[in-house]
């Protein structure tokens, strides 16, 4: 964990995630609201991720941002932790079956069938039960320590940092702990508050 200190200025220089970089262009393809329907920047409908147990759990995206996303971004840096499968057929292109894509940039936005975003924890059995076959992380190769029989989501201690500091509040000059998540929780509820 990060020293606690005050942080008097806006500048914060701890990386939460220090394989992925900072995205330059907004992601905007995943809702802030899980029980939204529509995308807030284009309205299209949002498309739900294949794994999950249970419809109500499953993570949404937008489609058409996301290829917009994919389409803009000119590098292959890794901004995203997803898991991701090629559909077998495309009516766009003929598919490689030799040519493996090293990220999801490489990846026609046709044939890619988004399996879950690592960023954004869903809890429930059938994705824990993924997670919980890795052995590796695959941002930075380091081996998944042994941390129970219970666990319902893996994530690198070296590629997802929690920190905190002490923020003072401008018009009260109180000072208040913030924590620092390196995920995007867009549930009800806060994965740190369940303890059992």
């Amino acid at each position: 964990m990060d020293k606690m200190e005050l942080n008097k200025n806006d500048e914060n220089s701890f990386d939460p995630t220090p394989k992925l970089k900072s995205s330059p262009i907004p992601i905007t393809f995943v809702p802030f609201n899980q029980n939204d329907g529509k995308c807030s920047y284009c309205g299209e409908k949002y498309t739900e991720t294949v794994l999950s147990d249970y419809w109500w759990q499953r993570q949404k995206y937008c489609k058409r941002c996301l290829s917009r996303y994919i389409t803009d971004i000119t590098d292959n840096d890794t901004y995203l932790d997803v898991y991701y499968a090629m559909k077998l057929e495309c009516n766009e292109h003929e598919i490689s079956r030799t040519k493996e894509p090293r990220n999801i940039q490489e990846c026609c936005t046709n044939c890619l069938e988004i399996l879950l975003f690592k960023q954004t924890p869903v809890y429930d059995l059938f994705t824990s039960n993924v997670i919980e076959g890795e052995k590796y992380c695959k941002l930075c190769g380091k081996l998944y320590q042994e941390i129970g029989d219970k666990c319902e989501f893996k994530l690198c201690s070296d590629c997802y940092r929690i920190s905190f500091r002490l923020t003072e509040l401008t018009l009260t000059k109180k000072h208040v702990l913030t924590i620092y998540l390196p995920w995007w929780d867009n549930s009800f509820d806060l994965l740190l508050a369940n303890q059992n």
